[in-house]
């Protein structure tokens, strides 16, 4: 019997792909090591800088393709078997050698990127990225945010409720900039919901919040007023 194990990424991440329809299917490839009886599972993603982003599952117009940011340089569906195998800048799990990786229009490169992968314009936004001190370093969102939904985590499409106001959604949004970061977290439990930031370029940025740590996948440590915001939301 062979024994699947996720790698490259840490725990966090792999909880990004049940939650908040964020990921886009990271499980199409697989490579058993010869003779370890291990199956590799990988999930969709680029390295870059040092910086991990994932595959989101939205779809995003050849419009907000900016400049040519890099190409991949290693590709580890069916190169790599190893389940402990550390990513290195210019890998990517499922993108061929020489896919052209740009810069999205509007955001910074540490925050999104962008590539065609079978055809598809794939986005790519960071889940790691050991330089981030604040939330600003991990998304950058500021003056970008029309609403804010509140998703359940069991359905992540399910809206339980959304946040207009303004003034509140600035308020949230300066809070989600200024938190601290720490990626090494792993105090997460308890009441879940997906936050959903409606941008104004007609894209979205969902990430889990866990409401006992104010943890906002992944890593932004968030203050209670926030959680008290978005549960007030989400129980109405």
């Amino acid at each position: 019997m062979s024994i699947k194990k996720l790698a490259v990424l840490p725990l966090y991440a792999m909880l990004l792909l049940s939650f908040a329809g964020m990921v886009s299917c990271g499980f199409g490839a697989t490579g058993t090591g010869e003779g370890t009886g291990v199956q590799v599972d990988w999930v969709n993603f680029i390295r870059f800088n040092g910086i991990t982003y994932l595959a989101d599952s939205q779809h995003i117009a050849p419009t907000l393709l900016g400049v040519k940011f890099t190409q991949v340089k290693f590709k580890l569906e069916g190169n790599v078997n190893a389940p402990n195998y550390h990513s290195k800048d210019g890998d990517a799990a499922f993108l061929n050698v020489g896919t052209v990786v740009y810069t999205v229009k509007g955001y910074r490169s540490t925050f999104r990127l962008a590539a065609y992968q079978d055809k598809s314009l794939i986005l790519f936004e960071a889940d790691t990225n050991p330089m981030a001190k604040t939330g600003n370093d991990l998304v950058d969102i500021a003056g970008k945010v029309l609403s804010i939904g509140v998703n359940s985590a069991q359905d992540s499409k399910l809206q339980l409720g959304v946040i207009k106001d303004p003034q509140e959604v600035t308020s949230l949004v300066n809070m989600v900039l200024a938190a601290p970061v720490n990626q090494q977290f792993t105090g997460s439990a308890g009441t879940q919901y997906v936050v959903v930031f409606y941008l104004n370029d007609s894209t979205t940025l969902s990430r889990m919040f866990w409401l006992t740590s104010g943890e906002l996948s992944r890593g932004i440590m968030l203050p209670r007023a926030f959680g008290a915001a978005i549960q007030q939301v989400a129980v109405k």
